[in-house]
């Protein structure tokens, strides 16, 4: 694999596909071998031109970093560590966090809708499903959901993975989606893999399988109908370019793993550094004797070599090791070098390379517009407005996000609008609009999740009473006490009337002290 060299990712890797709105019009079967073999291309050139880049993508966000199949031909006998940084995950972790942290909420004029949208939100679980979407996004740039029906008749979504789902669309200015495809593979042992193949129209889903482990033999098995009146594949982008989060960075993140995989090496080849001993190196023989009988033999082992005398150099030199001792001398020989020790290492500049460790961490946190966290300046007791201005960089891109996932969900709703419109399922308040319309005069309103100082924001809201509506201020105050502002006007309104009730009745007790309930208050407190 090549390591900061070249371009990374094929020119073809994030192009959207597209089909001409002509040819898609002239399909009458989707069964049809000329069909199957333009799905085929498509399914073709996703996996060689885009699945490798969304691979990779997700092996950054698992700290599987490029690091880990980088060449280096170092010798077996050196250090040689792949230290991966798990900076994917914590871009992404971050912004997902602070996006959507707070759950998105829903605001229109028609209670009604707003309660069936609310109601779809927690059977599917829409909290979570959207988190998981914009995870995705931050990773490969781009997320999937599917729109279905389940077998009891009810509306569901779930997230599709962006390695094997796509979208044709048409060649119009409107860029029209013409049909999602999601294509994956069973293995049910280690000789026998089935693949399969969807495609999700506006009004109907085929299906395609082979039982092999290629796509290139599919063929069309069965169709069902929908009544979404859209396709009900709906993809979402991170961007315009659909980049991930941490993809303009992901020459940093390898550097930076190359500066702390280096270091490491440093610190293990500094501990296993070669000891040079330099003239003579140890009182004993200079060259090694051998043990002789009495008749002058030599002595062999039981491999048949010669055995050494016990102060030979290098027994002398094992004994001292272990004794953690050196004693050097130059056998009384005044010509002789002056023996010596020390070890083999390089030098390392440690002030310099925690700069450039430093440089490349605030490199990569500036280029994905991330605070950072590890900041003595980030939080604390700093104001507000100062947060504001931490965050200010990374509150732009967050907009642009927002606005992009609205689109999606604007999307969804419309999706399951057409159904909740067949099925009459949706009461709305003004019968004269669509529930199309009115569905497009909703408005998605995302909540950034940041720390807060309670007691400055307090202080804020306390000085906006009487200056703001009741029903803006307690809307304002949900991220203190939990609670809707509607819910929490009715609990004010029902707490007022009973304590006016039960003023009313202490005041009837003082006036009439001798009423009681049995009276009934006919005879006005006289006995």
């Amino acid at each position: 694999m090549e390591f900061l060299k070249k371009t990374r990712f094929d020119t073809e890797a994030n192009a959207v596909f597209k089909m001409s709105a002509a040819e898609f019009n002239s399909i009458d079967d989707f069964g049809s071998e000329k069909f199957i073999s333009r799905l085929i291309d498509y399914i073709t050139e996703f996996k060689y031109s885009q699945l490798p880049r969304l691979q990779e993508l997700k092996r950054y966000y698992l700290a599987d970093n490029n690091i880990k199949y980088r060449d280096t031909d170092r010798d077996s006998d050196r250090a040689d560590n792949r230290i991966a940084s798990d900076w994917g995950k914590y871009i992404t972790v971050f912004m997902q966090g602070y996006m959507l942290g707070n759950p998105v909420k829903y605001a229109s004029d028609d209670d009604a809708l707003i309660e069936k949208i609310e109601t779809f939100g927690k059977q599917n679980g829409a909290d979570y499903h959207d988190g998981l979407l914009e995870t995705d996004l931050s990773i490969y740039g781009r997320a999937y959901e599917l729109v279905y029906t389940d077998s009891e008749a009810q509306e569901r979504i779930t997230k599709l993975a962006p390695e094997q789902t796509f979208v044709v669309y048409d060649d119009t200015i409107a860029e029209n989606s013409l049909f999602g495809v999601r294509f994956y593979q069973i293995k049910y042992n280690k000789t026998e893999t089935h693949s399969f193949v969807e495609v999700y129209t506006a009004n109907g889903v085929y299906y395609y399988k082979s039982e092999t482990s290629g796509f290139e033999s599919i063929a069309y098995s069965d169709n069902t109908q929908h009544r979404f009146d859209g396709v009900p594949i709906n993809e979402y982008k991170n961007n315009e370019e659909r980049l991930g989060d941490f993809e303009s960075v992901l020459d940093g993140i390898d550097a930076y793993d190359l500066s702390q995989s280096e270091l490491a090496n440093f610190q293990q080849d500094m501990n296993d550094a070669y000891l040079v001993i330099k003239g003579n190196p140890a009182t004993g023989t200079a060259e090694p004797e051998y043990q002789t009988d009495d008749d002058g033999e030599p002595v062999l082992d039981e491999y048949g070599n010669p055995k050494m005398v016990t102060n030979s150099s290098s027994d002398v030199i094992r004994q001292m090791k272990k004794a953690r001792l050196l004693v050097l001398d130059n056998n009384n020989d005044p010509d002789g070098p002056d023996p010596d020790a020390f070890y083999l290492t390089k030098t390392y500049d440690t002030t310099g390379a925690e700069a450039y460790k430093k440089r490349l961490v605030d490199d990569i946190l500036r280029f994905t517009f991330t605070p950072d966290t590890n900041d003595q300046n980030f939080a604390g007791t700093q104001s507000g407005e100062a947060m504001k201005y931490k965050l200010m960089g990374n509150d732009n891109l967050r907009k642009t996000k927002e606005r992009l996932m609205t689109r999606g969900i604007m999307r969804r709703l419309r999706l399951l609008g057409n159904v909740w419109s067949i099925k009459n399922s949706v009461s709305t308040v003004n019968k004269s609009a669509s529930l199309y319309d009115k569905i497009n005069d909703i408005e998605v309103q995302f909540t950034p999740n940041i720390p807060q100082n309670d007691e400055e924001r307090i202080s804020q809201l306390k000085e906006l009473y009487d200056v703001i509506s009741d029903e803006t201020l307690f809307t304002l105050l949900e991220t203190f006490t939990g609670v809707d502002a509607a819910d929490e006007m009715k609990r004010l309104a029902d707490q007022k009337e009973k304590a006016d009730s039960e003023f009313q009745a202490r005041q009837e007790q003082t006036i009439y002290p001798n009423l009681s309930a049995d009276d009934g208050g006919d005879n006005n407190g006289q006995g």
